[in-house]
C-alpha cells in the first residue's frame, strides 16, 4: 500500500491507517492493525464513512 494519509490510534492498542485510493481521489482504503493481525478494507470508502468509523472507535 501507499503512504497513509492518516494514522489513528484506536482503543485497545489498535491502529487505523487511511490510504487514498489510487484511481479515485475521493475514496479511501482502510487498514487496521492490532497485535500481530492486520485487516484491510480496500477501496471505495468515502471521507464520511471514514469519519463515522473513527467516531465509533474514538
Amino acid at each position: 500500500m501507499k503512504t497513509p494519509v492518516g494514522i489513528y490510534e484506536l482503543p485497545g492498542g489498535a491502529v487505523l491507517r487511511v490510504f487514498a485510493d489510487s484511481g479515485d481521489s475521493d475514496s479511501y482504503g482502510l487498514e487496521i492493525t492490532s497485535d500481530d493481525s492486520t485487516v484491510r478494507y480496500d477501496a471505495g470508502h468515502s471521507a464520511r464513512e471514514v469519519r463515522a468509523f473513527l467516531g465509533l472507535f474514538t
